[in-house]
């Protein structure tokens, strides 16, 4: 096994292996097993969007996740349509619905701000949480007095630049802003889109997408049930009574949450409103399942190191959790730099119990492979694949003389087999007195027909030309016999 960082394999390149492996028993990236996760660092900012359907979220979720594998900002993405509607789980060909479902994304815009979003205005706007406390009694006074205080200014970005779809691929672009948010995995969390594409209900997806950077405080603040309410966009819910839209949406929403996501959802309400009855504000409390993949893979920035923790070397829950309690300084080059140093230990026929607590130990105590190490082992390498290759090239010409041998052993046995055949046509086609005469002079100048012969409780003077063939071990001996006799005509002419 490679010890080469470069020779990792990149999320993008595990998820596209994953399709090849899935696609043809048309599988969706949803039924993927648990420890072959696929997704990346989504930036907060994104948990601010609202107004999406469940397949344009999974559109978006699809291309920003391509995004996020390349390093650097581009001018455009561009990767084959069935591997993107694979990773949106996108399975109908419909042609109009999915120009629909671009439409949708294109039409939206994210607005980015820097305090967090807790409510929208009546417009669908997004509004910033008051910073003070006295700020919320006058927002409140205001709205008991029906004056509306709106803020003009803001940045507004399109989700996804232009959409190209030709020849089976396709091509987008993403604001250079908003490629620089992807691609930022510090204000970020891990988005799972095995996860993700399990929803079928837009608010399991809408609220699944807002409280999950909320996992690490284990509760959200205080929202505003109208920012629910719009999650997924105007529909008749936005208006519904509350006891109404908690029976019909919200509450089959947290259900679904909860059977098929990796965190467990509960919430309470309040009035949020003074001297007012209507629950106006919702809270969410949420947890990460047990031995959920996601609980360990986000905190690291590579799917792929992930894997190769996980699966490689079997690291254990408590092992990953002290993995996080230490990534200010276990850092993703230390992690990998403490793989490439067990992995060099076990090379070199080290004594290891468990390459799990080893690989720990190493990260623990920053253990590296030297230079002159690799050097060393290098050599080591050229040194045994040189030894190797004179040992091949010997055994090649040991099996050329030996195929060469079986060859000719086998050209005489069909040689001896095709003399045997032609002797017994020889002999069944012979008249009566050059069969007998074969006979006779078989009993009396053949040893090995006379042993033959006593062998089936015989005495030569039963064996005659009209039976002798009918006696399997006379007959193997007779034969032969006979080939060799016409050998001896041939000869003589």
């Amino acid at each position: 096994m490679s010890s080469s960082v470069d020779r990792r394999v990149t999320p993008l390149q595990f998820a596209l292996d994953l399709f090849v492996e899935m696609a043809p028993a048309q599988r969706s990236i949803d039924e993927a097993a648990p420890d072959k996760d696929i997704g990346y660092q989504k930036n907060r900012v994104f948990a601010r969007i609202v107004g999406l359907g469940l397949s344009a979220r999974r559109f978006v979720d699809a291309a920003y996740f391509i995004v996020a594998q390349d390093p650097e900002i581009q001018d455009h993405y561009d990767v084959t349509l069935s591997f993107f509607k694979w990773l949106m789980r996108y399975d109908s060909r419909n042609k109009k619905h999915f120009s629909s479902v671009i439409r949708s994304v294109k039409s939206s815009m994210l607005e980015v701000m820097s305090a967090p979003v807790v409510a929208v205005d009546s417009a669908g706007r997004m509004l910033a949480e008051p910073s003070e406390p006295g700020e919320e009694k006058l927002s409140a006074a205001r709205d008991d007095l029906n004056v509306t205080v709106v803020d003009e200014e803001g940045d507004w970005l399109e989700l996804i630049g232009r959409v190209s779809v030709r020849n089976g691929r396709i091509r987008f672009r993403v604001p250079v802003e908003l490629q620089r948010l992807i691609k930022d995995p510090e204000n970020s969390y891990w988005t799972s889109l095995l996860v993700t594409s399990r929803f079928t209900l837009i608010y399991a997806r809408g609220i699944y997408d807002h409280v999950l950077p909320s996992v690490p405080n284990g509760v959200t603040d205080w929202l505003s049930l109208d920012l629910v309410r719009n999650l997924p966009g105007k529909s008749w819910a936005n208006n519904a009574e509350f006891k109404y839209f908690k029976r019909d949406y919200l509450e089959p929403a947290v259900s679904q949450i909860n059977e098929l996501s990796d965190i467990e959802l509960s919430y309470e309400t309040r009035a949020g409103t003074p001297g007012s009855r209507k629950k106006d504000q919702i809270r969410f409390r949420l947890k990460r399942k047990e031995a959920a993949v996601a609980t360990k893979a986000d905190m690291l920035n590579s799917v792929a190191l992930f894997m190769t923790l996980q699966k490689e070397f079997a690291l254990s829950d408590s092992q990953f959790e002290r993995i996080a309690q230490n990534r200010a300084v276990w850092t993703d080059e230390r992690i990998q730099q403490a793989i490439e140093y067990t992995r060099w230990k076990i090379r070199q026929g080290e004594k290891i119990k468990t390459a799990a607590g080893y690989m720990m130990k190493a990260l623990s105590d920053n253990y590296r492979v030297s230079e002159a190490d690799k050097q060393i082992e290098l050599i080591q390498a050229q040194l045994v694949g040189a030894a190797t290759i004179q040992q091949e090239a010997k055994s090649e010409r040991q099996k050329a003389v030996e195929a060469s041998v079986a060859a000719a052993t086998a050209a005489h046995e069909h040689r001896r087999q095709e003399e045997l055949r032609l002797a017994r046509k020889s002999f069944d086609e012979a008249d009566m007195n050059r069969r007998e005469e074969l006979v006779r002079k078989f009993v009396a100048s053949s040893t090995m027909g006379i042993r033959a012969i006593e062998r089936q409780n015989l005495k030569p003077a039963q064996v005659t030309e009209a039976n002798i063939l009918s006696f399997p071990d006379v007959a193997n001996t007779f034969i032969p016999f006979v080939a060799g006799e016409l050998r001896k005509a041939i000869r003589r002419r």
